[in-house]
């Protein structure tokens, strides 16, 4: 979202306001506060007005799923579809028992019925010929990965329905989660980093349920109840820290897009530099001396 915010007014701690940016499609006058903000999480400001880029609506879209065997076909492929030039709208690693779980939670069905692991892309066109020769060239690339077969879903309601059992995993997995990690590596790397989830889980004997954004690098990793096949909630702490630890050996971050807030401040704190939060405190000093906006977000 962010890059799609030109301008904003944002009214400070203080009681001044600022105005930066505007209806312009390059500027780098000095240091870009706006994006600064953004992410600030409301530690700096409050934003009042916000001016955004629009683009045309797609006329047309489908969503692709497919499955594989072992998923790191599936993760393969990702790369590949990328390199070819293709930016699709998302693309989601997502295993078939996970979904049949939010499917009927929500009385619906999953269609693929075979694999253990499937990417969900969503592709966008202004005709159908765009669609079909984008489905069509990542269906090849994702034979060449051993793919079992290409589900191409044109019609809105019926991909509105596999959206809608993608999106339900967070709240079919709640009432037994204990945590919900937002780990990132770079995309090259997640088939490492759930290969080193999977061993982290076998040492604890604990079910870890993962899925993710597999084009961002971004997965979702679920620590859940004793009771629902995860762990003791003493184990907790120390199953997250080795998580975090081989998300950062890869090369990656322990928040990726649900932000620091106030529960993983300490966990910031073991991964960021010293140098790094100095700065940090500092700017938050500048924008808000009396620490009245969101105290204990982000910075303690």
């Amino acid at each position: 979202m962010r890059n799609y915010v030109k301008g904003i007014e944002v009214v400070l701690p203080t009681g001044e306001i600022l105005n930066l940016g505007g209806k312009l499609l390059k500027d780098v006058a000095g240091y870009d506060l706006i994006h600064l903000i953004i992410g600030s999480q409301g530690t700096l400001g409050v934003i009042t007005k916000v001016i955004l880029r629009l683009y045309p609506r797609f006329r047309e879209t489908a969503t692709l799923i497919i499955p594989y065997e072992d998923r790191h076909e599936a993760l393969r492929t990702v790369p590949r579809i990328l390199q070819e030039g293709m930016i699709p709208l998302a693309i989601e690693y997502v295993e078939r028992e996970l979904m049949e779980k939010s499917a009927k939670q929500l009385g619906k069905e999953w269609p693929v019925k075979k694999g253990k692991a499937s990417l969900m892309i969503i592709v966008t066109g202004n005709s159908k010929e765009e669609i079909y020769v984008d489905a069509e060239r990542i269906d090849k690339i994702a034979r060449k990965y051993n793919a079992i077969d290409t589900l191409v879903v044109e019609n809105r309601r019926k991909q509105n329905d596999i959206l809608s059992i993608r999106s339900n995993i967070y709240l079919t997995l709640k009432p037994y989660t204990m945590d919900i990690l937002d780990v990132a590596v770079p995309p090259a790397s997640i088939a490492k980093l759930m290969d080193a989830l999977d061993e982290i889980a076998k040492k604890y004997n604990m079910y870890l349920p993962m899925y993710g954004h597999a084009g961002d690098g971004n997965l979702h990793p679920h620590i859940l109840m004793k009771k629902a096949g995860g762990v003791k909630e003493e184990y907790l702490e120390r199953v997250k820290k080795e998580i975090y630890d081989v998300t950062i050996g890869l090369g990656g971050t322990i928040t990726a897009e649900h932000g620091i807030g106030k529960i993983r401040i300490k966990n910031l704190n073991q991964y960021l530099d010293k140098k790094t939060i100095e700065i940090m405190k500092k700017i938050k000093e500048v924008f808000d001396p009396n620490n009245i906006l969101n105290p204990g977000a982000v910075i303690s």
